[in-house]
């Protein structure tokens, strides 16, 4: 039976109020969402170098009871060192505070992105019975601590200020849990923010990481062997492809011996061919055809040194040389035109540097040179004066030089992709492609901020980085890209295949502050983005509008003067005095006909190579014209366009098809335009005028009214290149690194539908065919967007994601 006495007590209960025994300590503050610790009272109080005012939070004594301690249930008193030995009951309930003992550290040490933790960092009461959770609870604290400190240094002064002393590249570690980050490496601007110097702590003061924790580090791999998974990296483009470069020096060896033929010939047997008069079909064959002939091979030539700017900073990254510039310095889009360019022979690929500078050479000198090759020359055969087609010696043996050199640099190239290997998959001709490419790369930290500053390659530091197959130090899995060997991974979100495809801010809805007048409207860099000085300040120094204006006065200012010269007073119909002597030597040579063939003609092929740069630059800003739509862009027409890629006529019907009429205009021109050379070359020859009883230079006159009208359609084409809003970009896109800093926090880099495609087939597969969760294909757009780190960026996301705002896009009309 029960004690009736034992069961009166139970049911006599305490009814005051529960009380807080407080013991004052000494060893910790907790003051606000900051995180500091003090060695002693004294300096949380006194402190001359703090910089921020600490308190204590004290009960009010409001709190406590008023009521006396009921006599029924004694009051427990337990010391600390009883607390192991007598856990609390059902009936006993304990209110204390637990002291934390937190490592000592001071003022220096602190700071606002990353804590560095030890094992005896935390030695308070674990919060599960029979387990450690202290690397737990630290990383909770690290990832509080991050997040606030992260924030307050963008919005709030004072925080900044205090935490404005100490590093920001600094280690968390985390006992393996998998957070093992380092802080990225802003980027350097023209005018930096002033920011405090700091003052590197003594070694002593900093705990040290365990050696036997490493940071996991991306590794280079070879791939399996025939694995289907992963396939070899030696993907060329047509162009490059040893038995195309094979076909296209054979192309040239012919040029050389027809040229000899016609040297060897010409000078065994008195010439070549009787002159008949002018025009005609040997007329033809000789002052024109030649011309004809060097068009396709410098045609082909044009996509030659396109297919090579476009991989060669992939190909250097793939042999992994040491030069850290390829990416922000090596440009991606043809420039040899009507200047060489000799970057490659900077980042050490003299292979490509000479390859470039001998198909320089031929397309600049070729069609001058074809066109005085042959000249009419005066004879005695068989006691009889006959003029005949001559070969001229000079002329032609500069010929065999020129081809011989543009051979030998084809060699070489054809050398050089024999030897190596691209390190590609497939041909990188879009902007989905580099996206497949620099997904899971481990530089893309450096490029915060990047995508409203004026120059990129400015901006960055050098890198060594590499093409090819990687693993992280921690895992088997293979993955492919760029980046940096024996680096820490710095972006852990796109290796966590397993994790929702929302960046890790968590916000369900964003919105964007389009007047820009919120927290962020004193930041000098966030402001940029929505800055119309930002946003439209580049296009190509010949696109601009001062620019074009000029081209335009030029182009038909020159236009008028030369129909007025040609057609008053019948200047050239009739015929002109030559101003120079007009026989040919024993070698065929003719000061008068060399003049007026080669000058003419060289004119006419500058005006042909300088329009190429005109059709390069429309062709690869048409993807961000279309992205600039208020709307977006189907995949198709805009991150998969390829138009730099495509070869001549093929671009101008898919820009046709496409409704792209100034891109097929403008690049119909660039290979239309080759006819003013040739025609210019070939229209003007000495000739004897009875009438004025001397010898003057006369001309073809179809072929003049010809060459006329081509220059006509070629003045008028530059009304065509006006550039419009959306033609302008906050920068250069002439390099991997410039449009990667409009990629480097887009979602799209995390996307699943990008994940890892193995082929170009998968990859257009992904794009041009609605997700699964959603009914119609996605719209990408080039604007304002909320990237993956939770802020705002200028640069090429999906217009729509769902559970987010709408992108913005600010250019409100299209061509």
């Amino acid at each position: 039976m029960l004690n009736p006495t034992r069961n009166l007590s139970l049911r006599n209960v305490n009814s005051s109020k529960p009380q807080l025994a407080r013991t004052e300590s000494r060893q910790s503050v907790a003051a606000s969402d900051d995180y500091y610790s003090f060695s002693d009272r004294a300096s949380a109080t006194s402190s001359p170098d703090s910089r921020v005012t600490v308190m204590r939070f004290r009960t009010a004594d409001s709190h406590h009871s008023s009521q006396p301690p009921s006599p029924t249930m004694p009051q427990p008193q337990y010391t600390e060192d009883d607390l192991p030995s007598r856990p609390p009951t059902a009936s006993t309930v304990r209110f204390e505070d637990r002291v934390t003992h937190i490592y000592p550290r001071s003022e220096d040490e602190r700071s606002d992105d990353t804590a560095r933790r030890v094992p005896s960092d935390y030695t308070g009461p674990t919060p599960t019975p029979g387990l450690d959770d202290s690397s737990y609870v630290r990383f909770a604290i690290n990832q509080l601590t991050h997040e606030r400190a992260r924030g307050i240094q963008r919005h709030d002064s004072v925080s900044t200020t205090t935490t404005g002393n100490y590093p920001t590249d600094q280690l968390v570690w985390d006992e393996g849990l998998g957070y093992f980050t380092r802080t990225r490496t802003p980027i350097r601007h023209d005018t930096p923010p002033v920011r405090p110097s700091y003052t590197s702590p003594s070694p002593q003061a900093l705990p040290q990481r365990p050696a036997s924790v490493d940071p996991e580090s991306f590794m280079a791999v070879d791939p399996p062997e025939q694995s289907l998974l992963y396939p070899p990296l030696d993907y060329l483009p047509l162009a490059l492809r040893p038995w195309t470069l094979a076909l296209t020096m054979l192309c040239s060896l012919l040029m050389i011996a027809a040229i000899i033929f016609c040297n060897i010939w010409s000078r065994r047997h008195d010439g070549l061919w009787d002159y008949e008069r002018q025009g005609g079909g040997r007329y033809f064959v000789l002052q024109f055809l030649p011309q004809i002939l060097a068009t396709p091979i410098i045609i082909w030539s044009f996509v030659i040194q396109a297919a090579l700017y476009r991989i060669a900073p992939f190909s250097i990254m793939s042999a992994e040389r040491q030069g850290g510039l390829v990416m922000h310095r090596l440009p991606i889009l043809s420039k040899n035109f009507v200047f060489p360019d000799f970057s490659h022979f900077q980042h050490g690929e003299s292979l490509f540097g000479i390859s470039l500078f001998t198909i320089w050479l031929s397309n600049f000198f070729a069609i001058p040179l074809l066109s005085c090759l042959f000249q009419a020359k005066h004879y005695i055969i068989d006691g009889q004066g006959v003029w005949r087609w001559a070969s001229v010696q000079s002329v032609g043996w500069t010929l065999v030089a020129l081809y011989g050199v543009l051979t030998i640099g084809l060699m070489f190239l054809f050398l050089r992709f024999v030897r190596s290997w691209s390190g590609l998959m497939w041909d990188p001709v879009s902007l989905a492609d580099l996206i497949s490419i620099i997904q899971r790369s481990n530089i893309l930290h450096d490029f915060e901020h990047s995508e409203t500053v004026p120059s990129v390659r400015e901006s960055l530091d050098s890198r060594i980085l590499r093409l090819g197959y990687w693993k992280l130090s921690s895992k088997p899995e293979i993955f492919y890209g760029i980046g940096e060997v024996d680096a820490p991974v710095r972006t852990p979100s796109l290796h966590q295949t397993g994790k929702r495809e929302n960046q890790p801010h968590g916000l369900a809805k964003v919105c964007f502050d389009v007047e820009h007048n919120g927290g962020f409207a004193n930041d000098q860099l966030d402001h940029h983005l929505y800055s119309p000085i930002a946003r439209y300040r580049w296009t190509p120094w010949f696109l601009r509008k001062i620019a074009v204006f000029v081209w335009v006065a030029i182009v038909f200012a020159l236009f008028i003067a030369f129909v007025a010269v040609s057609f008053i007073h019948n200047g050239i119909q009739g015929g002109f005095p030559p101003k120079l002597p007009t026989l040919p030597s024993t070698t065929a040579f003719s000061s008068s006909n060399f003049l007026y063939s080669f000058v003419p003609a060289l004119i006419g092929n500058i005006l042909f190579l300088a329009w190429q740069p005109i059709d390069v630059y429309f062709r690869a800003l048409q993807p961000f014209v279309e992205l600039s739509s208020p709307t977006g862009a189907s995949a198709e027409r805009s991150v998969l366009l390829s138009y730099p890629s495509s070869y001549p006529l093929q671009v101008t019907f898919q820009a046709i098809i496409n409704g792209h009429f100034k891109v097929a205009w403008i690049s119909l021109m660039s290979l239309v335009s080759v006819a003013i050379p040739i025609l210019a070359g070939g229209v003007f020859i000495a000739l004897w005028f009875p009438s004025h009883n001397d010898i003057r230079i006369s001309a073809l006159m179809p072929a003049f009214y010809a060459l006329v009208a081509f220059c006509g359609l070629y003045a008028v084409s530059f009304l065509a290149i006006w550039p419009g809003k959306t033609r302008y970009l906050p920068h250069d896109i002439t390099t991997l690194a410039d449009l990667m800093s409009y990629l480097y926090q887009s979602p799209l880099l995390s996307d699943k539908i990008l994940r890892e495609p193995r082929s170009k087939t998968d990859l257009v597969t992904r794009l041009i065919i609605a997700p699964p969760s959603e009914r119609e294909q996605p719209r990408y757009g080039f604007g304002i967007y909320i990237g993956r780190d939770g802020k705002e960026h200028l640069g090429i996301d999906r217009f729509h994601r769902p559970g987010r705002a709408d992108m913005l896009i600010t250019t409100s009309t299209k061509e």
